[in-house]
């Protein structure tokens, strides 16, 4: 891609559709618009899956513990996206096999699982590559030798997907502008321009690397800004209602001879909370944490409480190798953009997306998960433009 020439088609040409935000849920957009003939702008602010699309978990999932909260419309369609993406990008999806150990007084006794693994099993249909088996007892260890004794009932062994989060949002990216969009980052949103009647009229970009402003003309504007979508919202409208409840997720790396898995092991918090650690190359890394957090998006930092609680949960499932501070090579903290609820625990806080249309004809999506980003993408281009289904 030639910045400086997208950057000139930004500021000359009429688009159909912009898109504010450079994220996996932006691109995804870009390329389902694109796709379908509509001709395409989109501007990020800083670099392309610079905020949440390169801090998560790097899992393309079903989402096993969302059964729990009877989102089964949600799993299902994370479970069929799952088996899609593995067959259009074997390079960047890679199966994973993952171990989840049922201890004695766990919230979600093991006959639960296994009815929760059937059904993960059944969305997957055909494409299941490894259905999924249970272990009893003491033969779990064979699977995961590391694990806590005390008190171990039973595990279900099941097949999820590992991904590199950012290379995938790139690669997207680049297949959206293989189709005709424009798209050009480090170009931030300043503001916008409104006709007479409040409606949208332009958009306001300043390019941060030269500091030149320019406006972008646009029949459909889309706000897929993830954390930050509650901000572009008060440029258009500053009375605009908060649409968001922003969760922290923290997650730490330490080298894979300290805690050396075979496979991924869906585990618990001191708490109760389903975490994960995975084994990646020469690390394993382990998290999330799933707090709330309300200081400016680009200032989320690691906490050493953050650390301390995942610290915690390590030594819970594998007391063996005492996980220590010195043991954490890297860390990472990433913002999740829930829709608003009331629920107390974030963790209960649905991971569902939602359309918010605004006066002047902004359209922010607020929530979504990495794995269904194509499905998505497709719901919110038959939204914008339904001619095109």
């Amino acid at each position: 891609m030639q910045r400086d020439q997208m950057l000139r088609q930004l500021a000359d040409e009429t688009f159909d559709l912009l898109i504010i935000g450079g994220g996996i849920t932006g691109v995804g957009v870009a390329r389902e618009a694109t796709r379908r003939g509509i001709r395409t702008a989109l501007v990020e602010q800083r670099d392309f899956a610079w905020g949440t699309s390169s801090r998560s978990t790097k899992l393309i999932h079903g989402g096993l513990r969302y059964l729990r909260n009877l989102e089964f419309g949600l799993v299902r369609e994370s479970v069929v996206e799952r088996q899609k993406l593995l067959r259009m990008a074997p390079h960047l999806v890679h199966p994973l096999p993952f171990v989840f150990p049922v201890y004695t007084g766990d919230p979600d006794p093991l006959w639960m699982l296994k009815i929760g693994l059937m059904m993960y099993d059944w969305f997957s249909g055909k494409d299941t590559q490894i259905p999924h088996r249970m272990a009893r007892g003491k033969a779990v260890l064979q699977w995961e030798p590391l694990l806590k004794q005390d008190g171990l009932v039973g595990a279900g062994i099941y097949q999820d997907c590992a991904t590199d989060d950012a290379r995938l949002t790139i690669e997207v990216l680049q297949s959206a502008v293989q189709w005709g969009a424009v798209a050009a980052n480090y170009a931030a949103v300043t503001g916008f321009r409104h006709d007479a009647s409040g409606k949208l009229e332009a958009v306001e970009v300043e390019d941060t690397l030269t500091g030149q402003r320019f406006p972008i003309r646009a029949k459909r504007v889309l706000s897929a800004c993830g954390p930050w979508a509650d901000i572009v919202r008060r440029m258009d409208d500053p009375s605009a209602p908060p649409l968001l409840r922003l969760t922290k997720g923290v997650h730490i790396a330490v080298r894979r001879e300290r805690l050396p898995l075979t496979n991924a092991v869906t585990m618990r918090g001191t708490d109760g909370r389903i975490m994960f650690a995975i084994p990646s190359g020469a690390f394993t890394y382990l998290g999330t944490t799933d707090t709330d957090y309300s200081g400016r998006p680009e200032d989320v930092r690691v906490e050493r409480e953050d650390v301390e609680y995942i610290l915690k949960a390590a030594h819970k499932n594998f007391p063996g190798q005492k996980l220590g501070f010195d043991d954490v090579v890297s860390a990472w903290a990433g913002l999740r953009p829930l829709v608003r609820s009331q629920a107390a625990d974030p963790s209960a806080v649905s991971r569902g997306y939602e359309l918010f249309p605004s006066a002047s004809g902004l359209v922010t999506v607020a929530g979504g998960k990495l794995t269904a980003f194509r499905a998505m993408a497709s719901h919110i281009v038959d939204y914008l433009f339904p001619a095109t289904k």
